[in-house]
């Protein structure tokens, strides 16, 4: 037996397959086009990145040069001012000598400011030396300095000595380094002993720390305290005096004999040259120095007279040294 389909339900169910069949295709189409569409705003975005400019990098610093330091002047030794007026006397103006004998040299010496002297300093007026400071406001002093350069002056026939520096000389920061560590049971070691020469440091030739003579010999113009005495004579008073000393009734002026009336006859005495009767044209006086010695109590220097009659001299300088021997 078989089955009759009427054919306008056969047509209806094609009708229905077709509708079916036209959905689902462009379905797929979109399907098949999801991943490429997603894609464009990704690409879009590179291509605007790698459009845009890049910054460029900001320019390195230069670099910082140095000032160029002032070379300094090695030291060739210490050099006292007496050896300096008779290096100065020996050189007789040649600037080679004089650039050999004093460059580089440390002197210790008190300046003053001489009458017409400009810019320069000097100890003794008379002497054929004067010094300059790079420090143009130093007005005189204790100075403890380098000579840096030597010129001669023709016309004033004074050697120019020019200092790196005026003014004493700095004290030194010495850098204090750890202690090491100590085992608990080893014993604390002892403190070392201070040097002997520590308590002389800053003493001035021939004086210790505290102002005292030690060697009367060896004391250096500018290193006493200037004093003006009788006629308003400067001269210059060294030490302390000792108990019940002669000396402290001397004044800086006094003639020969009124000081041997006060201090006595003295023990030893001689007389010696100075730098100014070297000088050429030199017409003036202190060419010779006389110089007494008291054992117990010191010595007298007096300037002025003639080198075989010092009764015209005056007393210029006052050394008292408790310990003098007495012979010079």
């Amino acid at each position: 037996m078989s089955l009759r389909i009427p054919t306008p339900v056969f047509a209806a169910v094609a009708a229905a397959s077709l509708l079916a069949a036209g959905c689902a295709t462009p379905s797929k189409n979109q399907e098949s086009a999801g991943p490429g569409a997603a894609a464009t705003p990704t690409s879009e975005a590179a291509a605007t990145t790698a459009a845009a400019p890049t910054r460029a990098p900001a320019p390195a610093p230069a670099p910082v040069v140095a000032a160029p330091t002032k070379p300094e002047v090695p030291s060739t030794g210490k050099i006292t001012y007496a050896q300096i007026v008779r290096a100065v006397q020996q050189a007789r103006g040649d600037d080679a000598k004089l650039d050999k004998a004093l460059g580089g040299k440390d002197v210790s010496a008190r300046l003053v400011k001489p009458r017409g002297g400009g810019d320069t300093l000097a100890v003794n007026a008379g002497d054929p030396v004067r010094f300059r400071c790079e420090d143009s406001d130093f007005s005189g002093g204790q100075i403890n300095s380098r000579v840096v350069g030597v010129d001669w002056s023709a016309g004033t026939k004074q050697a120019i000595l020019l200092l790196d520096r005026c003014g004493p000389a700095p004290r030194p920061v010495v850098a204090q380094a750890a202690a090491p560590a100590v085992a608990p049971t080893a014993p604390a070691p002892a403190p070392a002993a201070a040097p002997a020469t520590a308590s002389r440091a800053g003493a001035k030739p021939g004086m210790d720390a505290q102002g005292n003579v030690i060697d009367s010999a060896k004391v250096e113009a500018g290193s006493g305290r200037t004093v003006k005495g009788m006629n308003d004579q400067e001269g210059e008073i060294f030490g302390n005096p000792a108990a019940n000393s002669k000396f402290a009734k001397l004044q800086i002026g006094m003639g020969v004999r009124q000081s041997t009336d006060i201090a006595g006859q003295p023990t030893d005495q001689g007389a010696y040259i100075t730098g100014k009767a070297f000088i050429p044209f030199y017409f003036g006086g202190d060419k010779h120095r006389f110089e007494m010695a008291y054992k117990g109590q010191g010595r007298l220097v007096f300037a002025g007279g003639g080198m075989g009659d010092f009764t015209n001299g005056y007393l210029i300088r006052i050394i008292h040294n408790p310990n003098e021997s007495g012979y010079r």
